[in-house]
């Protein structure tokens, strides 16, 4: 014999009326509901249940008329589009492609090149490297070297070049 839980089962799938149970199923849940007041009372429930969404669906044509005109509203073309200063400006093959994915990369990527290129316009690095090269070798001497002087003089320790 089924248990209530599979007639409820049988019952949310298929619906209220033993004709659309499987055949495989329906001697079971006939039987159960033969001999569980419970069972009955849970295909009463759905049985309200559709008649409820019978009523607020309305009758069969309306629904075949409603779903006429949707279909027939989906297959109309679409209304002009209005086309803004973007789409005069850049070729339509970049419109359609999609930068959202990539745009944080590439404007992280574009501010870092555009403050390197700031950076590699000013003196701010040359300033940096004179000071850092008297921080560690000492002002230069009155020949006029500077970080060069560490890079191409022999080493201290093992005199080579």
């Amino acid at each position: 014999m089924m248990s209530l839980a599979q007639f409820a089962d049988v019952v949310d799938r298929h619906g209220p009326d033993p004709e659309a149970w499987p055949r495989s199923r329906r001697p079971g849940a006939e039987a159960l509901l033969a001999a569980s007041a419970e069972a009955r009372a849970l295909l009463a429930r759905a049985g309200n249940l559709d008649a409820l969404l019978v009523d607020y669906g309305g009758a069969e044509g309306s629904n075949a008329q409603a779903a006429g005109r949707v279909l027939a509203r989906l297959a109309a073309p679409l209304p002009p589009q209005r086309s803004g200063l973007w789409s005069r400006l850049i070729p339509p093959a970049l419109l359609e492609f999609d930068f959202a994915p990539a745009w944080p990369r590439f404007a992280t990527l574009l501010a870092v090149g555009l403050l390197g290129f700031a950076v590699g316009l000013s003196d701010a690095g040359t300033a940096l490297t004179k000071r850092s090269a008297a921080a560690i070798i000492g002002p230069p001497p009155a020949s006029g070297s500077d970080l060069s002087v560490m890079l191409f003089e022999p080493d201290p320790l093992s005199t080579m070049r």
